[in-house]
């Protein structure tokens, strides 16, 4: 060695370089070397699909490629639990361990945080596999990480590293420098190995409908003939949620009772709190062992949060807003956890501030936690009044709520934001509050149809509303009130309307018009007048329409109600002779936009644009529905929207504009049927079957 130089002149086995030394230095190689070791678990036989992962980790790694003196290759598989992240491992080892020469290294870090020493474990186990004695081994896990890396530099080795919670953990196991392959499957977040460790992440989705059947198949094999079943394995399938460890089992349950027809396994696994338990029969491959010790693996506030999921009502995805009610946390604790939630995919992030969980996390996580259940008593109580609140805000001068439950009041006085948003975000959250509502008989879910309605109505949210109002009648009559049972069940008679069912509407109307009546209510009788009406209108039938409409404005004026007022003169103003109803038109605008209701002003420029067609005003027509449509088009009111291109078709059609004519036409029924809007989808099409005759 040269004074003061840095520089070694002549042959060694081993060299060591270092400023200050204390203790022992020790520089050997294995004492009896061994053929290389192949630790790596055998691939699956029925290993299916993740044909694009297993492209993207042969791009990152570069198994063909010599590439002496560069860090190892390092590659993490995310996904969930379950979800095959292993095996897609282990199926890359079986495809291209052959270029990896030197050993094919495995650990398994299954226990996770519940014990400790599991790296240090490995690195023995590897070092003896390689030829080492005990002796030579060092007792500490900094000590056996740099021998492992020293003995593994300039060699190819390819190393599957399961279940790693850290990045200090893959650091440990990382090999020395060289042409060299690390597979890390992840169980927590492992995002500071990109920045340091140059790591490549590859995510693994929940298997298409299409490769579950192709699994399933693959595993039954022979032993029965599936074909004659297919519709139920496609409900098997559905159940199992595209996570391969549940089918898996649901595959081998089949073969293990072949004469047990699938639709048995189908209804096993659609009863409440089954699946779970039908899915973890088999200690080895279980459902139940996978999420166990995924949710070991977390601190006690993330568990509260995932114990929240199990009692979350519905199966929607939930806010943020909506956990940290459950749990009473606030929401910067409730989001910490979330995060390591998300880390560990037990559950997603849809959008800003909002997460989903499969139903069978659901499930685990109600049996995992049984005491929770004071977190649903919670989030059904936020919904209710979150949904009470939005609903009436998007009509607040409706008046309903206000007349049935005056108590309400001081509840939406303070009630703001968006409501029209908040409820189409939790549409099937407050769905599934409706339904408990009903199973317990509470008037609280009168009170929620009457919130939602204007809602529902505007959406077009057929269903919703006729589930949801003949639901709120039948807990009406259990707890005598007329008077909700009435307004009910005239709500509902808009569901029939909307879906063309005239003779329905008409019928439910008649008997809200009887409740009224009963409960001494001019109001709700008139209420159901006004339907009536408006069914009669949708039907052709101008007449009587008419006869009904100016009826409901004569209770209107008796009833002194400038809204009702207004809503009476705009419905008589759709049917009555062309003059006077434009004229009664430019009453209720005048009174809508005096009131600042902005979506019954558009309502009502619609309806004199289609009178000013009729008086072949078309200029006046046009500036009218341009109008309206510019308002529903800002607000997304979709049926109003498709109601005014089929008024604007009219109007050109009238003009004699039938090229434009047609257009509109086409633009109404597309709309139509992407929404879903089928009678007045009926109406447009024979709109254009008329011109083409």
């Amino acid at each position: 060695m040269a004074d003061g130089g840095n520089r070694f002149d002549g042959t060694a086995d081993a060299v060591v370089q270092a400023r200050d030394i204390y203790g022992d230095v020790y520089q050997y190689a294995p004492s009896s070397p061994k053929a290389p070791p192949r630790q790596v678990p055998p691939p699956s036989r029925f290993y299916t699909n993740n044909e694009r992962q297993l492209a993207e980790i042969t791009k990152f790694l570069r198994p063909c490629e010599a590439r002496d003196h560069q860090r190892p290759g390092l590659v993490v598989l995310r996904g969930d639990p379950g979800g095959g992240k292993s095996a897609t491992a282990y199926q890359w080892i079986h495809e291209y361990g052959k270029h990896y020469q030197d050993g094919l290294f495995y650990a398994s870090l299954t226990a996770g945080t519940r014990e400790t020493g599991l790296e240090s474990e490995a690195l023995h186990n590897w070092l003896l596999g390689v030829g080492y004695a005990r002796d030579q081994i060092p007792a500490t896990l900094d000590g056996r990480a740099a021998l492992y890396r020293s003995w593994s530099t300039d060699k190819r080795v390819a190393v599957v590293i399961d279940d790693a919670i850290s990045a200090a953990q893959v650091r440990a196991l990382l090999p020395g420098m060289g042409n060299s392959a690390v597979l890390v499957t992840e169980a927590r977040s492992l995002g500071a190995l990109r920045a340091r460790d140059g790591a490549e992440f590859v995510p693994l989705d929940p298997l298409s409908a299409e490769s579950a059947r192709l699994l399933v198949f693959r595993i039954v094999g022979e032993t029965r003939d599936l074909a004659r079943e297919s519709e139920q394995v496609d409900e098997l399938i559905g159940l199992c949620e595209g996570q391969t460890t549940a089918l898996c089992v649901a595959a081998s349950l089949l073969v293990e009772f072949p004469d047990r027809p699938v639709a048995r396994w189908v209804r096993e696994l659609s009863r409440e709190g089954r699946r779970l338990a039908a899915l973890s029969r088999d200690e080895n491959l279980s459902v139940l062992a996978v999420f166990n010790t995924a949710v070991g693996r977390l601190d006690e506030r993330a568990q509260q949060v995932y114990a929240a999921f199990g009692q979350h009502p519905g199966t929607g995805d939930v806010s943020l807003a909506a956990l940290s009610v459950a749990v009473a946390f606030d929401e910067e604790d409730v989001q910490d956890a979330l995060d390591r939630l998300c880390a560990a995919h037990l559950v997603r992030e849809v959008g800003e501030d909002r997460y989903f969980a499969y139903s069978l996390i659901r499930e685990h996580a109600r049996a995992r936690f049984p005491d929770a259940a004071a977190m649903r008593v919670r989030f059904e109580e936020f919904y209710l009044r979150k949904a009470i609140a939005a609903g009436h805000a998007v009509q607040p001068k409706r008046g309903w709520l206000e007349k049935l439950w005056p108590e309400l009041l001081a509840e939406l006085a303070d009630s703001s934001g968006d409501g029209w948003g908040w409820l189409d975000a939790e549409r099937a959250n407050v769905l599934a509050v409706a339904r408990g509502l009903h199973s317990s008989g509470s008037e609280q879910l009168c009170q929620l149809a009457v919130a939602l309605w204007p809602f529902q109505e505007q959406a077009k949210y057929v269903e919703d509303m006729d589930v949801l109002n003949k639901n709120a009648a039948e807990v009406a009559v259990e707890r005598d009130l007329t008077f909700a049972k009435g307004l009910a069940v005239v709500q509902r008679g808009f569901a029939f309307r909307t879906r063309g069912e005239y003779d329905k509407a008409a019928t439910l109307f008649a008997e809200g018009e009887e409740l009224a009546r009963q409960s001494e209510r001019v109001d709700l009788a008139a209420t159901a007048v006004e339907s009536l009406g408006i069914s009669l209108r949708d039907q052709g039938d101008r007449g009587e329409a008419r006869t009904a409409l100016r009826r409901n404005l004569e209770m209107a004026e008796v009833l002194d109600d400038p809204r009702r007022t207004a809503l009476a003169r705009m419905h008589l103003g759709s049917v009555d002779e062309p003059e006077a109803g434009v004229r009664l038109l430019d009453q209720a605008l005048g009174a809508f936009e005096e009131l600042g209701e902005g979506y019954n002003a558009a309502k009502t420029r619609m309806w004199r644009g289609k009178r000013h067609t009729e008086l072949r005003r078309y200029a006046d027509s046009e500036a009218d529905l341009i109008s309206a449509l510019a308002y529903m088009t800002a607000h997304h009111k979709h049926f109003d929207r498709a109601q005014i291109l089929l008024f604007f078709g009219e109007n050109a059609h009238a003009a004699g504009d039938a090229a434009a004519a047609r257009q509109h036409f086409m633009d109404a029924l597309a709309l139509c049927r992407m929404r879903g809007f089928a009678e007045l989808a009926q109406r447009v099409q024979g709109r254009l079957d008329e011109d083409q005759s």
